[in-house]
């Protein structure tokens, strides 16, 4: 392998898939005119959905942020908080197929983009850190907000199915339909809680194939762990009010990659440090890890006062006695031969990128989540 394999030998779960209480789908609702019964993604009986607040508790929306509190966001933010990176949802079944019924939120065309990785959903089936993709050829392609549905063969048996939300396009409504003779239940356990992103489009998944190929995403499957990614795309500022939402959450872990949506250096330096500072007051034993933008281009006066910048926050940290955080030089990332392939402009990663990204990550968080 050219870059090397850090991750650990994959294991699956423990636990039985047996030994839970099953619901037959059949109790669940009446057949559609596919003969089969579909259930709300919202259903916390028998789906649980990770990455994201249940909407149950979020105004009835599968929404990044506070819904309630729209208003303390940037336009940008309130925007893109409709996006679902991160986002899963998981259950047990003897289904030999599922259907995903879904309405977006919007459809944006993205030139250095494909769609699949901008409104595809990912199924994945495994537990633990055992998980593998199953999906199809040609599965998920969309042009509108009206109608996104699809179908997915699954094998004989009991088996625990993981479904990655779109990275962008988001979700209005979202229903999975089942054979009506099926059982479900929900999920194995993860291994650890939540694991917390902030930072610009690289971060929320620009520009992957699929949504399961993110650098956060490939990191909490490589670690068993729920994503809450708060990357947003071309508007992560540092704002207070994000970082209050973040230092609000029940985390393992938070990587911080906030460095290139500020519009200038002198930006950065007045909120970086302030954002960690926030989190940190809030969260004061959370392992945090700093991440500076990807070096993926020339160099330049500016990229490295941004690191420094990113440093300064890490070194006044650690002179204050803050023994739980870590700094990443991301200067080495792309250095190896033929690096020109690991982005599709200069700035933002492709699958390649993202998961030499991920690899990156992963060390420093096993050695974090460890201590």
């Amino acid at each position: 392998m050219l870059y090397g394999n850090p991750f650990a030998q994959p294991i699956p779960s423990m636990e039985s898939l047996e030994d839970r209480p099953f619901t037959a789908v059949s109790t669940l609702g009446t057949p559609a005119e596919d003969g089969r019964i579909y259930v709300d993604a919202s259903n916390r009986n028998v789906l649980e959905l990770g990455g994201i607040d249940h909407p149950s508790k979020n105004c009835g929306e599968y929404y990044r942020l506070d819904a309630s509190r729209k208003e303390i966001y940037s336009d940008a933010n309130r925007w893109l908080a409709h996006c679902t990176p991160g986002a899963t949802l998981r259950f047990i079944t003897d289904a030999t197929s599922v259907a995903i019924d879904a309405k977006l939120h919007c459809v944006t065309k993205m030139p250095h983009f494909t769609d699949r990785g901008i409104y595809g959903f990912d199924m994945l089936i495994g537990t633990g850190t055992s998980r593998r993709y199953i999906g199809e050829k040609m599965q998920f392609f969309v042009d509108t907000t009206e109608a996104m549905k699809d179908v997915l063969a699954l094998p004989e048996g009991l088996k625990e199915i993981q479904i990655n939300l779109p990275l962008y396009g988001g979700v209005t409504s979202l229903q999975l339909g089942f054979p009506a003779e099926a059982k479900v239940a929900l999920p194995t356990k993860r291994a650890y809680k939540p694991i917390a992103f902030y930072g610009s489009s690289i971060t929320q998944g620009g520009c992957v194939g699929r949504p399961g190929n993110s650098y956060c995403n490939v990191v909490c499957r490589a670690l068993d762990a729920d994503c809450r990614n708060m990357g947003f795309s071309g508007s992560a500022m540092g704002e207070q009010a994000v970082a209050e939402y973040i230092g609000g959450l029940d985390l393992a872990a938070f990587v911080m990659d906030y460095d290139y949506n500020a519009p200038s250096v002198e930006h950065l330096q007045k909120t970086h440090r302030p954002f960690f500072e926030t989190i940190r007051r809030m969260q004061p034993e959370l392992p945090i890890i700093f991440l500076p933008h990807v070096w993926a281009w020339d160099d330049n006066e500016e990229d490295y006062q941004r690191i420094a910048t990113v440093r300064a926050t890490y070194d006044a940290a650690i002179a204050a006695g803050d023994r739980n955080v870590y700094f990443i030089d991301s200067r080495n990332f792309f250095r190896d031969q033929m690096s020109d392939l690991c982005t599709v402009d200069h700035i933002h990663p492709n699958d390649l990128g993202q998961f030499i990204m991920a690899e990156e990550v992963y060390k420093t968080l096993v050695t974090a989540l460890k201590r």
